[in-house]
Order: C-alpha cells, then structure tokens, then sequence
C-alpha cells in the first residue's frame, strides 16, 4: 500500500499538567494528578438560514465557549479553592496549646493487660487530636499509686485512637498489680494539630473567573514544553465538582469530578478572547 501523506505530526499519549491562574496569568496552581484524559471542546451556536429564492447564506456563529472536564485525584485543599471560582474559602487554623488537657480516667477492669488503650486527649470535654505524641505527666493507679514509664506502660502509635496514640498496660512491671483499679492519666500541654477548612454556601454569588493551562513538558523539570493551550474566563460548572468517598471494597483512589466552561474575555483583543494554542517544533 503507497504512503498517502508524509504528513505525521502526531503526539502518542503522555498526559499534560493542568493548572489555573486566578490573577489573570500572573501565577499558576498546578492542580496535581489527575485519572484519564482532559478535554477542552469548542463550542458555539450556529445561525443558518435557508432562503426561499436565494439557496442557504452563510452559516453565522456565536456564543463561543470552551468545555471540558476531568477526574483529579490530587485531595489538597487548594484544589477545591482555586477551581471554585470563589465560591469556596480556604482558611487555615494552627493549633493553639492547650496547658492542662483533661485527665483521663480508665474505669476498672475496663482496660487489659498488653493491649493498648486509646489515649483520649481533651480540652473541657472536647476532644482533640494532638500535633505530636500526647506529654503524659503521671499515670496513677487508685491502689498501686504512681506508675513507672516503659515498665508499667508504654505509649505506642495507634492510628484507631483518635490521638493517634495507645498506652498499653503491663502488670509484669515494678508497680503495676492488677487493672483493677482506677486508672488516671494525667496530661501535659498538648498542641491540637493545624487544619484546613473549606466554607461555602451563600445566596447569591458573582463568580469569579480564571485561566485554565493544558501543558504537555518535554522534560522532567517542566522547563519546555510543546504543547499548550490557554482556556481564558472559565469558571466551573454547576454540579462539576465533587467530593467522593469510594467504599472499602473498591479499588483506586478517592476522585474529583470537575468540569468547566470558558467564555469570551472580552478585554483580550478581538479574535483571541476564548483561547490560545501553542504549538512548539
């Protein structure tokens, strides 16, 4: 069979980075990993007339926009931020010390000998988990009085405990006789660990709008590229993003649907308000 074109400008599947600039391209937030493939259509309504005499005129268009859609897998709060087009607010709360937590009382009997006991620390009855493992100042049996540290417990990382941590009782030490007894454990100041709040919900709301980037590199420092396309005043649809939760039983990761449209940015030049390709030898 003869060759029919020597024309092969063609690009085998590699995948590109996606990002967004919410200040008119003066930075960009790479949005992460992402499942399959990333579209952006082009897409715009069409006005065609048939005349009753004078054949069919020329086909009009308007309303150009560009959509798309993708499954990102990349959970950092930034994500949902910057592709929220100001619907959603990021806040970020460090932890304030808490001097004395709550002392903690084991009931007798309740615990057993080796296995671990979730620590429970909190502030005037509100639970919290600490940035690093809990300061215990004592631990004191109602019978045997102050316990010995790694000999009649030991404290040991317990991701089922809401602290993250464990302390596992052990009657074979000096002090320890029998776990019949009440158990106090007396904390020291603790730092309940930095958070991210995400917030949303009003009204009536103006979105804002930002540039999405389609990059493919050509090499692992993002240095070149040859391929790119510019998506200007775009903001996400209604319903086109979520926040999933797959079941145990399934298989891959936790997914960010999102989808998107762009329209025209009407302060660009005429001609180039919807989007730009670029095209690199």
């Amino acid at each position: 069979m003869p060759v029919q074109s020597n024309k092969k400008n063609v690009r085998f599947p590699d995948g590109c980075e996606v990002a967004v600039s919410t200040d008119n391209g003066s930075t960009y937030f790479d949005v992460g990993a992402i499942l399959g493939s990333v579209e952006a259509v082009l897409n715009y309504d069409e006005n065609l007339v048939n005349t009753a005499n004078a054949g069919t005129l020329l086909k009009q268009i308007k309303n150009m926009t560009m959509t798309g859609s993708m499954t990102i897998i990349n959970q950092d709060p930034e994500v949902f931020e910057n592709l929220g087009a100001g619907i959603i607010s990021k806040t970020e709360i460090a932890g304030t010390p808490v001097a004395s937590p709550d002392n903690q009382v084991i009931a007798s009997g309740s615990a057993t000998d080796v296995t671990p006991y979730a620590l429970v620390l909190a502030d005037a009855g509100t639970v919290f988990t600490p940035s690093s493992a809990p300061s215990i100042t004592s631990v004191t049996g109602a019978t045997d009085g102050l316990l010995v540290a790694n000999d009649d417990y030991t404290i040991i990382v317990d991701q089922n405990a809401s602290s993250g941590y464990s302390i596992v009782l052990n009657t074979a030490g000096a002090t320890l006789t029998t776990m019949a007894q009440v158990l106090t454990i007396v904390y020291g100041s603790s730092t309940p660990i930095a958070e991210t709040q995400l917030d949303w919900g009003t009204s009536t709301l103006e979105l804002n709008t930002y540039i999405l980037r389609f990059t493919h590199y050509t090499d692992d420092a993002k240095s070149n590229f040859d391929y790119r396309l510019f998506t200007y005043a775009a903001d996400v649809d209604s319903g086109g993003l979520a926040f999933s939760f797959k079941g145990a039983e399934e298989d891959g990761v936790d997914e960010i649907p999102f989808s998107f449209t762009g329209r025209l940015d009407t302060g660009r030049a005429d001609g180039k308000q919807l989007a730009t390709l670029v095209k690199r030898a």
